[in-house]
């Protein structure tokens, strides 16, 4: 099976590794965690490090291996507290999410045989991937319940920091070009005869410029000496040659558009998302250190 289908349970199996509770009559040894008689193995820290090794974007210290196994077997612990709590509240994951979870599944891996076969690569039978389903939708209410739900954002909160950080939504002025690039003076000498000959600017780029299109361009991005040219172009007009370090480009002048600061009402969802993600990163911690206090916690180390 290739990596596609093995990453199509990334996210049904990565958060779930440490969500099973059992045993399989592993030897002391392959003990990596105990969390109030719930036994995470090496194996499901194992599995857990290598589909996080696949997945690209997971955001952890992949080249480090000790790093790695040490943070995700920290999540594990996590993971199998807040599951544990949720059990406790009496939480009851809603089957019909179960179930078209698994649809989402199937349909992602292409066929019912790709399926069956990610499912034995991974060694999980369908009622074991049914339960880490369940597993992680009761994770997730935990969370919503307990710290989801608490966290609000107030409109003070979100003009006080508007107020604070007004530099963050000021756009600087700007301007917006179409470019010509060429490596030698020879290609130049093409380049300045058929502009001056009328030459629409963008076919002449489309045959003859030897890089993209440079866009949008804000102050501060590029080199003083190229700044100055295109700040100081008048709208459709072009740039002489501009001497660079490899080369020479040639500007065409499209837009320029001042300094300007998006309002309040413009960034104030923007603003309430982060600063509720803020809350709920603060207050999620604070809650698992609490669940922790109250826990038997047992990680060896290798």
């Amino acid at each position: 099976m290739g990596k596609r289908t093995c990453l199509i349970f990334f996210s049904a199996v990565l958060a779930l590794s440490a969500s099973c509770g059992f045993i399989y009559g592993e030897k002391l040894d392959k003990i990596a965690a105990i969390v109030n008689g719930d036994v995470i193995t090496e194996d499901e820290v194992g599995t857990f490090m290598k589909l996080t090794d696949m997945a690209e974007e997971s955001g952890l210290p992949t080249n480090d291996p000790k790093k790695l196994r040490l943070e995700l077997l920290n999540r594990m612990v996590e993971d199998r507290l807040i599951l544990q709590e949720a059990q406790e509240m009496g939480l009851k994951a809603d089957e019909k999410v179960v179930e078209d979870r698994i649809k989402d599944i199937k349909m992602r891996a292409g066929s019912e045989l790709a399926f069956d076969m990610a499912l034995k690569q991974q060694g999980f039978s369908l009622s074991e991937l049914r339960k880490k389903l369940r597993n992680q939708l009761l994770i997730f209410m935990a969370v919503q319940k307990e710290v989801k739900s608490k966290v609000l954002v107030s409109p003070k909160e979100v003009t006080d920091y508007y107020e604070s950080n007004r530099s963050q939504f000021i756009s600087p002025e700007s301007v917006s070009v179409d470019s010509i690039f060429v490596k030698d003076k020879e290609d130049l000498s093409k380049v300045e005869a058929l502009l001056s000959e009328g030459k629409d600017f963008n076919e002449v780029a489309r045959e003859y410029s030897q890089k993209s299109n440079l866009g949008t361009i804000a102050r501060g991005q590029l080199k003083k000496e190229l700044e100055d040219v295109l700040f100081s172009l008048e709208t459709g007009v072009c740039s002489i040659p501009v001497s660079v370090e490899n080369g020479f480009y040639i500007f065409l002048l499209k837009e320029k558009m001042p300094v300007s600061e998006r309002s309040i009402d413009e960034v104030k969802n923007t603003i309430a998302l982060m600063l509720e993600d803020q809350k709920t990163e603060k207050k999620l911690k604070e809650w698992l250190e609490a669940l922790k206090d109250k826990a038997y916690i047992s990680v060896r180390e290798e």
